[in-house]
C-alpha cells in the first residue's frame, strides 16, 4: 500500500496490517517520516512518539496512549510484530492532529 506524507509519495518498507477491519501502520517509520522521533522503554513496553512539541506514550495492546499529559483513546490497541511497533492508522489523526485518510489504496497522512 503507499504512503502519502504531507503529499508526498514516501518509501516506508513496513506495510501496513490489516486486523478485524483495522490497518495498522509501522510507528517509527511514520513518525521519522514526519520529522519525528520515536524512543523505546523495554521495561513498559513502551514508545515515545515525539513530533514537534507532541510526544504520545504509546504502550503495546493499550488503547490510551498519554499525548503531553492528556489521555487519548485510539481506535485498536497498539500491537507489535516482528519487532515492530504498530498503531491505528488514525493514531495521528487523534495523537497529533494530523489529516489521515485511506483514499483508493493509499495511506494518507498530512496536514
Amino acid at each position: 500500500m503507499p504512503y502519502m506524507i504531507n503529499g508526498q509519495p514516501t518509501g516506508i518498507l513496513e506495510e501496513p496490517i490489516e486486523r478485524d477491519g483495522t490497518y495498522y501502520v509501522p510507528l517509527h517509520e511514520v513518525v521519522q517520516a514526519l520529522g519525528g522521533n520515536v524512543g523505546w522503554d523495554n521495561n513498559t513496553k513502551t514508545a515515545a512518539a515525539t513530533i514537534g512539541q507532541w510526544t504520545a506514550h504509546v504502550q503495546m495492546m493499550n488503547n490510551a496512549v498519554d499525548v503531553n499529559g492528556t489521555q487519548v483513546n485510539l481506535s485498536a490497541p497498539p500491537m507489535v510484530e516482528n519487532d515492530t511497533m504498530y498503531v491505528p492508522w488514525d493514531f495521528f489523526r487523534d495523537s497529533y492532529g494530523y489529516k489521515s485518510s485511506m483514499d483508493g489504496g493509499t495511506l494518507n497522512i498530512g496536514l
